[in-house]
């Protein structure tokens, strides 16, 4: 029997954390009519936490240590939509820290109740999916006025989410496809995964295709505009300064109500039951077959379980948001410019 790690007792939660299986998803290609198309999920949702998002806390947290800006005492603060906070207060919980999440008031009640029973707090703020900026924003402020006392994780900025990504889930896709990959799409949150996996496979082979996935409500990086949108974990609303898009050959997007659709197909057809943002990255992966029939050999990101969307659209269920009106202005640096007017979009 090849048990590989877990032939011994795990120490604790930090060991449980990434090694998770690639799967193929061949019935539901089957079913969209494209057998010859060979769809790799990375089952991300089998973290503790249940999302890929405990791959980064978990290098955050240990880099920081180690560097002395995180010490015994201090609290752990971040802005996020919820799996960061979900991720942030189970490690929290396991190392003694005092965990403050912030985030919109419009997200799921499962995301906010899987943070509290960790023993975390929660500042809700104004807004849904795409007004992240502001829990972000109240996050500095809030660090600043006594740094000694908070930590802030700072996922949008933080290179440490880029290196956790290019350390373990890029060589993990890389062996577990047998080295033989032609394209890897993943949806944006804060760019992470995106450019640590997609910098490790280009480093392995230059060939190798990098796409992106938006909501198509919320083109930011593709259009510059912003939008409302039901795809929970994606589309913030700005483009994060650690997203690389250099490595980018192309965006598709996706809208909520397709991504809502093939979350449920995929639950029919694999018998996975994921989060809407997972439906999303499939439904991508299967755009871009139909565009570029000779990629037949594609990985994406199932990033969490559905368990935490019984008060979402995915159930039929939707929590009425106040969004916050505000100008919207989607900057970018001539270099950005540059950049995008490259990339392939795929509507």
């Amino acid at each position: 029997m090849d048990w590989g790690r877990y032939k011994k007792v795990a120490e604790n939660v930090t060991e449980l954390i990434g090694l998770t299986p690639l799967t193929k998803l061949r019935r539901l290609t089957e079913h969209a009519g494209m057998s010859e198309l060979e769809l790799f999920g990375k089952a991300e949702f089998m973290n503790p936490s249940g999302s890929l998002k405990d791959r980064i806390l978990l290098k955050i947290i240990k880099d920081a240590m180690e560097k002395g800006e995180l010490r015994p005492g201090m609290t752990l603060v971040e802005s996020t939509t919820g799996n960061t906070g979900i991720s942030t207060a189970m490690l929290g919980a396991h190392l003694g820290f005092h965990v403050l999440t912030l985030m919109p008031e419009g997200m799921s009640e499962e995301r906010m109740k899987a943070i509290r029973a960790f023993g975390a707090k929660i500042m809700t703020l104004p807004g849904a999916e795409s007004d992240v900026d502001l829990a972000v924003k109240r996050a500095r402020e809030l660090v600043s006025l006594d740094p000694e006392r908070y930590f802030w994780v700072n996922q949008f900025n933080n290179e440490a989410n880029v290196q956790a990504h290019y350390e373990t889930t890029g060589p993990e896709i890389w062996e577990q496809a047998e080295r033989k990959l032609d394209a890897f799409v993943a949806a944006v949150g804060t760019g992470g995964t995106l450019t640590g996996v997609g910098r490790y496979l280009k480093e392995q082979n230059p060939n190798i295709k990098i796409y992106a996935v938006e909501p198509a409500e919320c083109p930011v990086v593709s259009r510059q505009r912003w939008g409302t949108h039901r795809i929970e974990g994606i589309g913030d609303g700005f483009i994060p300064s650690i997203f690389d898009l250099s490595l980018l050959d192309g965006v598709i997007l996706v809208s909520s109500e397709r991504a809502i659709w093939m979350t449920k197909r995929i639950a029919y057809d694999e018998g996975l039951f994921l989060g809407i943002s997972s439906g999303a990255n499939v439904e991508a992966c299967l755009k871009l077959h139909k565009r570029h029939p000779e990629l037949k050999r594609v990985a994406t990101m199932l990033n969490d379980h559905g368990f935490r969307y019984f008060s979402t659209l995915l159930f039929g269920e939707m929590k009425e948001v106040s969004i916050p009106e505000r100008p919207h202005v989607i900057e970018l640096t001539p270099r950005q410019r540059e950049l995008l007017s490259k990339i392939e979009v795929i509507e």
